[in-house]
């Protein structure tokens, strides 16, 4: 079975962003996955995150753009939560009890917990506090 690794709002804006800090990071780490082939993940709630992120701060064409191929991507499979997960995600978000964390990350850390999968992709600090592994360097 291959590796499985949930991407992050902040790895999705990196890649967009030639500007951003960690874009030539997370270039470097989409050519690994293209090589490695992993089993990539995210949700419907990181997918609305990234778009809003996206088109505000690089207009709502890109963002536009980013939605349209990630809803089509084959690779990257976009986990849609219920209403049992969201409960279970408001329940992280009260144990962690920190203003800091969105309710997104926390909706992220219960999906990966469910599909057993301990990395992430991205530059979100929070990951590693809930647990995750987080590739956030070339390698």
């Amino acid at each position: 079975m291959s590796m499985r690794i949930f991407i992050d709002t902040s790895a999705f804006y990196a890649l967009e962003d030639a500007d951003d800090q960690h874009h030539e990071k997370a270039q470097s780490i989409k050519r690994r996955f293209q090589k490695e082939r992993p089993m990539l993940f995210t949700t419907h709630h990181i997918l609305a995150e990234s778009v809003t992120l996206i088109g505000s701060r690089l207009l709502p064409h890109r963002a536009i753009t980013f939605a349209r191929h990630l809803l089509s991507s084959r690779i990257i499979r976009i986990v849609r939560t219920d209403e049992e997960t969201e409960q279970a995600a408001l329940n992280v978000y009260e144990r962690f009890n920190d203003p800091r964390l969105s309710f997104t990350d926390c909706l992220s850390f219960t999906v990966m917990r469910a599909l057993g999968i301990t990395t992430a992709f991205g530059f979100d600090r929070h990951f590693e506090r809930a647990g995750f592994l987080l590739i956030h360097e070339e390698m």
